[in-house]
This record gives C-alpha cells, structure tokens and sequence, in this order.
C-alpha cells in the first residue's frame, strides 16, 4: 500500500513536471521559437547581404529573395530554408542562388507549380532597369521563360539607391511587376515576354507613385494585389529602412492597365498611414499598413511615429468598423518613438501582423529593431502576443545598427516568418530570419 501510495504521488508529480515543461516550451505568442535556427533565428551566411521578401512554399521551406555581393559583383539572391531554419543545400549552391551582376530583388511569389518568380534591379547599375527571373524548384533558372529564365527590358527603367518595386501574380499566371522612377506598371505573359494588351505595349503610368524619401526621389510603389474581380490595386507610399509619417496613396486599374475611375476618387485613395504594405482579405476588404503619428508630444519634444494600419472596403471607402474610424495604431513608447511597418501578414483567424522598424533617435544617429504588432480582425492590439500586442528583436550588433522587417509570412502552423536586414554603414549589413511562435 505504502509503495502504491509513493508510486502514485512519484507518477502524478512526474505528470504535472511534464505538462509543466511542455507549457514552457510552447512559449508565448510572439517569442521567438527555439525550434528555428539559432534561438529562434538564421543568418545569412554571403557576403553584405539584405533580404527584401519571403514565401513559404507547400512543403514548409522558406524562401528569401534580396541581394549580396558574389564574385566581387553585387547579385540577385535567393536563399531557401528548411522548415528548422538550416539552409536547404538541395536549392542552388548549398542553399543559395545569385545572379550578377545586379542590384538585388525586391520581391518574390512561388507559383502553383512550385516555380518562384522574383523581381529585382537588373544587371546595369548607372542605368538600370528591372528584370525578372523564374526558377524552378531546385533553384536552377527556367529556360522556357525570357531568354535564359530571366526577362529585362528597358521599358521599365529602374534608378538604384531612389527606387523600389513589387510584383504579384494574376490567376491566368501573367505576372505584373511596378517600379519607381518612373512611376511604371508592366505585365509580362507566363513565358516571359512583355503582354502588348497591357497598358501601350506591355507597361502602363502609374497615376501617382506616392510619396518618397528624398525630393530627388521618384514614386515609390510598395505593393501589388489583384482583386477577384481582375482589377489591380497598387500601394504607394514610403518603403524601407527608415519610418517616415507621411500619408500614402492607392490607386486601382483595370485588368487591361487603364485606371479604374469607379474606385475611390478618380481611381484612388488617400491612406493616414504611409502605405508601406498592403493585402487583401478573403472577404475582399482592403487593408493597408505603415507610418503614421502615433503619439502628440508636448513642445518642444518630436512626436512619436508608429505602426498605422487602415482598413478600406472593396470598392475603396473607409472601413469604419476597423480600429478607431477605419485606423490602428501601435505605438512602440518612449524607448522606441521612430516606428513604422513595412509588411503585413494575415493569420488564419483574421489577425493582422505588421513588421518593420522599432527604433530611436539617439545622438549621433538611429537605431532601430525588428518590430512586429498583432491586431485583431477588429483592429484592436492583440495583447496575448508579446508586450502589449507589440515584439521587438535587437541583434547583437556593433556599432549599433538599423534593423527594419521587409517581409513576413505565416505558416500553416500559424508561425510568423521575418526577414529583413540589419545596416551598420553602406558598406556593412547583415540578413535575418526570424520565426516567432503564433500562439
């Protein structure tokens, strides 16, 4: 009786020790999981490298697109990881792809045959101009598509250091790409070639690329969503690394380029945010994210600047039923006032995650993190997820650096991919993925 008695309490201690430690190990939503790469993160392992989107593929790898330097040459690169966070050695070299010269992709999107399509400034860089290149899933270039797996042309003019892009694909598979300086929009066939029914000859004006960083600066498309209509909707506003409080614009176009001037006004919509990011949901509503004021500081102190996000019905008008009059705000506090997003993710249940820059103004210039927020589909700060609805990840740099998320994806498990880039200097940076825990 006495050794059924001991048994018993050993077994049940043992029990609740192993609930106790399975608890733990699930962790909190938005802590970093341990599961991936080292404590929750990979670093890229080339040469000065900066990671601008990523895609999670049917199978759970993970695919960066950026750039780095190869040969001496800066380079188009693509990384892809196993669903652990090691690098995929059956995908191109060891787990890297690069194509150079050039200046870096911006994006990327898998294609239901597993192929990846990637955007990115092409190999001239005193006048560049973008190209996009396919792959199939071993990482080797597409033959069938351009000349080579990669189509250029110079109706799309690409000026580095003031410029950015995006890039989605269209349910037929043609792949439409928009970049700034000029503000322009092309359509390119599944096998690469420009589509003539597009806009004139293949590329359409974008009616107004939005803000910019700097006056010489041209428009600034961040990024391209196709409605279950056919119709495009393009974003325009600031993109990375630094969070700037400036209002954004979307604009929508017809399947064939012109603009679509039932939406909004006259074809488009002011965002309070900068219009960084942008996604639709199943339900068609439209949702946008970036910078704006987030907090009114008392003279003579600088207000603070934060996560924005705004929800827009399907035909353009404010969402009022989102956030406060159709906005949500995260506001990072005092230890990081210079804030803003620059993606957007939606979980399964409709929570929305932005990610960005989490960062300061200290003497002698910024610094930032990795931030993320959670928002419900009402847009409210989920406060389940990290602080307060709010993640920041500081790496282990020295000097101190500017660390900004470019891209997120959710995974079928409800995890949250990061990528983006650290930068110390113009000659030094490094590339991060990071995996949180969804709940």
């Amino acid at each position: 009786m006495q050794l059924s008695t001991i048994s018993q309490r050993f077994l049940a201690f043992t029990l609740a020790m192993v609930l106790c430690a399975g608890s733990q190990a699930t962790g909190q939503a938005g802590s970093l999981d341990p599961t991936f790469g080292t404590n929750g993160i990979f670093t890229a392992t080339t040469v000065r490298p900066f990671a601008a989107a990523v895609a999670i593929q049917t199978d759970g790898k993970i695919v960066v697109a950026g750039g780095a330097v190869a040969n001496n040459n800066f380079a188009d690169t693509l990384i892809r990881l196993n669903p652990n966070g090691t690098l995929d050695t059956t995908f191109g070299s060891g787990g890297i792809v690069t194509i150079e010269p050039a200046g870096g992709f911006f994006a990327l999107v898998i294609q239901p045959n597993g192929e990846i399509v990637a955007a990115g400034e092409g190999p001239t860089v005193n006048n560049a101009i973008v190209q996009v290149a396919r792959f199939k899933t071993n990482g080797s270039l597409d033959p069938s598509f351009g000349s080579g797996g990669i189509t250029t042309t110079g109706a799309i003019p690409f000026t580095p250091f003031n410029a950015t892009g995006a890039l989605a694909l269209q349910p037929n598979g043609e792949i439409l790409v928009a970049a700034s300086n000029p503000g322009v929009m092309a359509r390119f066939t599944t096998s690469g070639q420009l589509d003539t029914t597009f806009g004139t000859g293949g590329v359409a004006n974008l009616t107004n690329g939005g803000p910019s960083l700097a006056e010489t600066a041209g428009p600034c498309p961040t990024r391209i969503a196709v409605q279950t209509s056919g119709t495009i909707l393009v974003a325009a506003g600031v993109y990375s690394p630094t969070p700037v409080a400036l209002a954004g614009i979307i604009s929508r176009y017809n399947s064939n380029g012109s603009l679509d001037t039932t939406f909004g006004a006259g074809g488009q919509v002011a965002s309070v945010a900068s219009a960084s990011a942008l996604l639709l949901q199943s339900n068609g509503k439209i949702v946008v994210a970036g910078t704006l004021t987030s907090k009114i500081a008392v003279p003579p102190a600088i207000n603070d600047v934060g996560f924005g996000i705004v929800r827009y019905s399907a035909n353009g008008a404010i969402d009022s039923t989102f956030g406060t009059g159709g906005v949500a705000v995260a506001d990072f506090g005092a230890t990081f006032p210079l804030s803003g997003a620059f993606a957007l993710a939606i979980q399964s249940n409709g929570d929305l995650v932005a990610g960005g820059a989490a960062g300061a103004q200290p003497t002698g210039g910024n610094t930032s993190s990795f931030g993320l927020a959670r928002f419900t589909s009402a847009g409210v700060l989920d406060t389940t997820f990290g602080t307060g609805g709010e993640v920041t990840t500081t790496f282990d740099n020295a000097p101190p650096a500017v660390s900004f998320v470019t891209g997120l994806a959710i995974q079928s498990d409800g995890k949250i991919v990061a990528v983006g880039t650290s930068t110390f200097d113009i000659e030094s940076s490094d590339a991060y993925v990071a995996r949180y825990l969804g709940q």
